[in-house]
């Protein structure tokens, strides 16, 4: 269920922006896309940033999400905020 994905997603953003933290959001995340998608939900969605001159891509498709998570702790606190 994705419920329990995205619950899995919000206590991985929880800890501090740590190489280790990352890499388990990144993997929380794509396990929740993935079951998600499992749905039959086929279009192609994406995170918009209006941020001025941030210093992680303002518009990300969410099948990248994960792999910006993993490598920019800028990127990590951003989608924190977002999920708190």
């Amino acid at each position: 269920m994705a419920n329990a994905e995205w619950e899995e997603l919000k206590q991985a953003l929880k800890k501090p922006a740590t190489p280790e933290a990352m890499k388990g959001a990144a993997e929380a995340f794509e396990r929740y896309r993935v079951v998600k998608l499992a749905k039959g939900k086929q279009s192609r969605p994406t995170l918009v940033s209006l941020k001025y001159k941030a210093p992680y891509p303002t518009a990300i498709e969410l099948k990248d999400i994960p792999k910006e998570l993993e490598r920019n702790p800028a990127f990590f606190e951003f989608l924190k905020k977002v999920i708190k």
